[in-house]
């Protein structure tokens, strides 16, 4: 029997010394994000009400969240075969962890302006393949929304936004009851209805049909005219950036909302389309008669209907589930008298056709054909020509309603940033504990920010006004 029962112990542990060491290849789309021809970096920023020194950081990290995901504990490795496989490694927390120094005795609008530089800076390093791809950096300076912050950068081949919320459903508290667990609001993006018409089906062919070939051109031959946001530089990624943020209160976008009809994406859509208009006509450039389109990332998770988190972890959606959306910008006049409200109104007819359209559903498909005709590295170069050949990014990432901590550090503020993309105008929309953080990440040299983020304010506030007729009182 102890024979028997020293076998079975021997058989577990190189079971388990397999499982250790087995190497998982990556996948199609996380080949794509991280490759000589494209590669993209998330930022996470937190900022905590309380400060988190160097050494709770690295006890979160051991505890907390390295065992979430193997990919945390994993370096990118080619196979014999040349196949890009993610294989463990033992991980020295102390290499992960950052922490900068700044000036001493600064205002805490100054260390908050040195924030956005150092993420500025951090944002175009490339993160070491010698390394699981990560890096956490503990800032010890004030900032508007706390008393330091932690940034968790990480590479966009270990998941996506969705990804890194189900991180924070893993680590994260509430802050007032750590027993309940964290909710997020409505989430599905199926559309119910009752009987479809026959036009609705035919509009909805045509509406899939144009999405293909809009994305096909776009990756192709296509390019957006240049303008005050899309300078069309080659190696735009590799320029300097600023960035810069507002926030808004979901509270005044459910006004709005219930004024207008439609849905908060398509308020918020209605918001960065004021704004690169109210952009352009500040700069003087005139947008009638030019070609401008947003590539839109849409998380494909919410064809599956989830209702919240725990439904994607228990369906192990981990990973990269996006699809690239065309969405064109429209252009106005500078000398045209405008409502605010139409470009709310706007976004919601051109939201609605694309949600009425195939083309999300099949979009794996098409990438897998891609893939096959062209190999991962003529994918990469597809998405390369689609966002050279737009004007601007804008991805949305959904988080909780409740106020949350961190190891009991209360957090006042949390924003995503993505680095990388060959473009002027990167937008980030973040709505998390009541409230709204545009970002908009922009070609320092290019692009000014101050104004971006003055637009950003204007075109919220008009639009509010035009929709309530009232100033918000933020």
């Amino acid at each position: 029997m102890g024979e028997v029962s020293m076998a079975f112990n021997q058989q577990n542990q190189t079971q388990k010394l397999e499982e250790d060491t087995l190497m998982i290849p990556l996948s199609p789309a996380s080949q794509s994000f991280n490759s000589p021809v494209i590669s993209f970096t998330i930022l996470s920023v937190m900022e905590l009400e309380t400060l988190l020194d160097e050494f709770e950081t690295a006890d979160i990290i051991r505890n907390l969240f390295l065992p979430l995901n193997a990919r945390f504990s994993s370096i990118i490795h080619i196979d014999e075969k040349g196949v890009a496989c993610w294989k463990k490694v033992d991980v020295r927390v102390e290499d992960h962890i950052v922490v900068p120094i700044f000036s001493k005795g600064l205002s805490t609008t100054q260390y908050d302006e040195n924030l956005k530089e150092y993420l500025a800076k951090i944002a175009s390093e490339p993160l070491s393949s010698s390394r699981p791809l990560w890096e956490i950096h503990v800032v010890k300076y004030p900032t508007l929304y706390g008393a330091g912050s932690v940034v968790f950068k990480i590479s966009h081949a270990l998941g996506d936004g969705y990804s890194l919320i189900s991180v924070l459903f893993s680590v994260f508290g509430r802050a007032d009851d750590p027993s309940l667990p964290l909710t997020l609001p409505e989430m599905s993006m199926r559309v119910n209805g009752g009987k479809k018409s026959l036009w609705s089906y035919v509009s909805k062919c045509i509406n899939t049909i144009s999405d293909i070939t809009s994305s096909a051109l776009k990756g192709t031959i296509s390019k957006d005219s240049k303008s005050v946001i899309r300078s069309g530089e080659p190696n735009v990624e590799l320029e300097p950036i600023a960035i810069t943020s507002i926030s808004i209160s979901l509270e005044h976008l459910k006004q709005i909302k219930s004024k207008v009809g439609g849905s908060i994406n398509d308020v918020i859509t209605g918001v960065i389309y004021y704004m690169i208009h109210l952009y352009m006509v500040k700069t003087g450039d005139i947008s009638t008669g030019k070609t401008m389109n947003l590539a839109m990332a849409f998380n494909t998770r919410m064809l599956q209907g989830y209702k919240s988190i725990d439904q994607m972890l228990k369906a192990n959606v981990w990973g990269n589930h996006v699809a690239v959306l065309v969405v064109p910008i429209p252009c106005v006049s500078g000398d045209q008298k405008v409502d605010p409200l139409y470009f709310v109104t706007k976004a919601k007819e051109i939201m609605d056709k694309k949600k009425h359209s195939m083309f999300a559903y099949m979009s794996d498909p098409i990438n897998k054909v891609l893939r096959t005709l062209t190999g991962t590295k003529g994918v990469s170069e597809f998405l390369r020509a689609s966002l050279c050949n737009t004007s601007a990014t804008v991805t949305s990432v959904i988080g909780p309603k409740e106020k949350m901590t961190l190891a009991g550090h209360p957090i006042g503020s949390i924003n995503f940033i993505l680095a990388g993309i060959p473009q002027s105008l990167v937008l980030t929309a973040v709505s998390l504990m009541g409230q709204l953080k545009l970002t908009a990440t922009v070609e320092k040299n290019f692009i000014d920010s101050k104004l971006i983020n003055s637009c950003m304010k204007e075109a919220f506030e008009n639009i509010f006004e035009a929709a309530c007729g009232v100033r918000t009182t933020s």
